[in-house]
């Protein structure tokens, strides 16, 4: 059995359209057999009980185990040229010419079957595989193939002395039935195609919000431990300092506050691991003055703080990569810090004089992941050198959010 048949809960829609198809497919296929019995309990005793009838019925049951299981490879996918499958396709070919030929045969030389029952039974052998062979087989060759048992059939029967009438209704049965048959499991089998894609669709789906997920937790913690790393590292070098001229209470409230920044790196990786850390505007510009002046650079804060709950944090994760970028890429004696509106538009800008000593700053990873954070909220971001020999980090956020940048926020 296929695998859509061997024992999964089918939960989502496209798993149940999966199961479904497979069942009807099934079950149309066995309906050559049904109609087998329905036959042999309608048909007169006199044809029933005779010696050739098991034949007929033998031969019929023969041609829908074939069909079945080429049915089941086709709806497996198999490889179409492979061996086996080559072998398979044969057995059916052959199974369905027999059960063609044998009621022709029957009905012209023994008073078994009636001329109607010749032709359903003839024609609808060559019927019932027009469906599984379409699904199994490429369709110009399925066209192919039955067309040549059909031709076969016919020169086999008309050789035995089948009349032609007989030969005509048969064909029309074949031609009739193989296209409804053809039609509906071609039909079934596109459908089968479009769920399988679905659901690659949401495989490929699944990958991809893994990777943004990680891409996302790459950035966060980046912006989470940049700054305080930075901070850490500065705070140590200046207790150092201290201790070595004889400050040891000065150099001891550095350590104590390394050791503060560094609890509160943990706090801030544990929330970033549970994906529910923010950052606050007024918190980030308040420890980017800290920061800057505890590194001897003079930092002016100008320009309100008080702004929506969307855009605080995006504004806090630009102060706090700013912030980072003047520690880490440069020699600034003084920073600036402006927020200020524009038209329809918030723009911050951090502006520093460090350019000049320590090269222009490059975009790094911050950089990027702050850019994406700006995107998902409709804004901008600008860096580089200035006229003024200065460098300028400039972040530009609509005042108003549109209502899928306001979910991208949340």
């Amino acid at each position: 059995m296929p695998p859509v048949l061997q024992g999964t809960k089918y939960r989502r829609g496209p798993e149940r359209i999966e199961l479904y198809t497979h069942l009807s497919l099934y079950l149309l296929t066995l309906l050559e057999p049904i109609l087998l019995v329905v036959w042999l309990v309608s048909a007169p005793v006199t044809d029933t009980v005779s010696p050739l009838a098991p034949v007929v019925a033998l031969s019929g049951l023969l041609h829908s185990a074939t069909c079945l299981e080429l049915l089941r490879t086709g709806l497996n996918r198999p490889v179409f040229h492979g061996s086996r499958h080559r072998l398979r396709v044969a057995s059916a070919a052959v199974m369905s010419l027999v059960a063609a030929v044998v009621p022709l045969v029957l009905h012209t030389h023994v008073p078994l079957l009636s001329p109607d029952t010749a032709k359903l039974l003839a024609g609808g052998a060559l019927a019932f595989l027009a469906g599984p062979l379409v699904v199994a087989w490429p369709r110009g060759g399925a066209l192919a193939l039955l067309a040549g048992l059909a031709a076969c059939g016919a020169l086999v029967a008309a050789s035995l002395g089948t009349s032609g009438g007989v030969l005509a209704g048969a064909g029309m049965v074949a031609l009739v039935g193989g296209t409804a048959f053809g039609c509906a499991y071609w039909f079934s089998d596109w459908t089968l195609g479009v769920v399988r894609e679905l659901g690659r669709g949401r495989h490929v789906q699944a990958q991809l919000a893994v990777a943004e997920e990680r891409l996302r937790f790459a950035r966060d913690l980046h912006d989470v431990l940049g700054r305080n790393l930075t901070v850490i590292a500065l705070k140590s070098e200046l207790a150092l300092e201290l201790n070595q001229q004889g400050h040891t209470v000065a150099a001891n409230a550095q350590m104590t506050e390394v050791q503060r920044i560094a609890q509160e790196s943990q706090d801030d990786v544990r929330a970033v691991v549970q994906g529910y850390r923010t950052a606050d505007l007024r918190t980030e510009i308040e420890g980017a003055r800290s920061v800057l002046r505890a590194a001897g650079i003079d930092c002016r804060i100008e320009g309100p703080t008080d702004v929506g709950d969307e855009l605080r944090s995006a504004l806090a994760w630009a102060v706090r990569e700013g912030t980072t970028n003047v520690l880490r890429h440069s020699e600034a004696q003084w920073c600036a810090i402006t927020l200020s509106t524009q038209d329809e538009s918030l723009v911050l800008t951090i502006e520093n004089d460090g350019v000049g000593r320590a090269g222009t700053p490059k975009g790094g990873g911050g950089l990027v992941g702050l850019d994406e954070r700006l995107a998902a909220l409709g804004g901008a971001m600008e860096a580089g050198p200035t006229a003024e020999g200065r460098f300028a980090l400039c972040v530009r956020l609509p005042r108003s959010l549109s209502p899928t940048s306001q979910a991208a926020s949340a």
